[in-house]
C-alpha cells in the first residue's frame, strides 16, 4: 500500500471517535478543488511505509477508536481489503472515504464487515459530474454506489464540497431530490488554498448565508443537515 501520509490524531474525521487518518496515495479523479493534489498522482513520494503505520497503529491501541482511510481515492488499490482486516485485527473501528466510483469494492467491503462508517463524496449534481472531477464519470456507479450505502446499514454520511460555479442553488436542489431519505449530508466550505488547479485560488469562497440557504433546501429532503464553514 502506498501511503502518502498520517495524522496521528483526528477528532473530527470520524463522527464521535477519536481517531487517526490514514491518507494514500492515487486517485481516479482530478477535481480541480482538491485539498491533497500531492495525492492524486501516484508517483514515487511515499511518507511512511507499511511497516511504520503498523507500529503506530501497536502503539495507540486503547487509546484511539478507530482509522480513517482517505486518499486519493482508497477503493482503487487492490490491496485495500487486506490492509484494513490488519488493521481491524488490531481491534481498530474503520471509516473510509470515498468518490463511490467504485461501487462493488465498497459492497464487498460491506458485505465482509471490514467498514463501520463510509463517507461518500457527492461532487455535485449528476448532470455536472464530469465538470467536476474533469474526468469521463459513470454516473450509474456514483447512483449504485448512493444507494448501497444507504440501503446497507452501515453508519454513513455523505458530503459536498461547496465550490462556486460547480455547486449552485440549483444543484443544491438536485441533490436533495437524488438523496432523498439519506440521514446525513455534510455541506463543506470551499477552500481555495493548496488546490489541484491553481485558477481555483482565484474562486472566493460563498458567503456563510449562501450555505446556510443551501443547508436550508436539502433539509426538505434530507434528515440531517451539517455546515462545516
Amino acid at each position: 500500500m502506498k501511503i502518502g501520509g498520517l495524522q496521528k490524531l483526528a477528532l473530527v474525521d470520524y463522527p464521535g471517535k477519536v481517531a487517526a487518518t490514514v491518507f494514500l496515495i492515487g486517485c481516479n479523479f482530478r477535481c480541480p478543488f482538491c485539498q491533497n493534489p500531492e495525492l492524486v498522482t501516484a508517483g514515487d513520494q511515499q511518507e511512511i511505509t507499511e511497516k511504520e503505520f503498523f507500529e503506530f497503529l501497536d502503539s495507540k491501541i486503547g487509546l484511539i477508536d478507530g482509522i480513517c482511510i482517505t486518499g486519493g481515492e482508497p477503493t482503487i488499490n487492490a490491496d485495500l481489503a487486506d490492509f484494513i482486516k490488519k488493521i481491524k485485527a488490531k481491534g481498530f473501528l474503520i471509516k473510509l472515504d470515498s468518490n463511490g466510483s467504485n461501487p462493488e469494492v465498497l459492497k464487498e467491503l460491506i458485505d465482509a464487515k471490514l467498514l463501520d462508517f463510509i463517507a461518500m463524496d457527492i461532487k455535485t449534481s449528476l448532470d455536472k459530474y464530469g465538470r467536476a472531477t474533469r474526468v469521463e464519470v459513470d454516473v450509474d456507479n456514483i447512483k449504485r454506489s448512493v444507494k448501497i450505502i444507504k440501503n446497507n446499514g452501515i453508519d454513513y454520511e455523505f458530503r459536498t464540497t461547496v465550490v462556486p460555479g460547480l455547486v449552485e442553488k440549483s444543484d443544491i436542489e438536485k441533490i436533495g431530490q437524488w438523496l432523498k431519505g439519506a440521514k446525513k449530508i455534510a455541506l463543506q466550505q470551499f477552500q481555495n488554498k493548496k488546490v489541484l488547479d491553481k485558477e481555483f485560488e482565484k474562486i472566493l469562497p460563498y458567503p456563510d448565508e449562501i450555505l446556510k440557504e443551501f443547508k436550508k433546501i436539502l433539509e426538505k429532503y434530507i434528515k440531517r443537515v451539517e455546515l462545516r464553514i
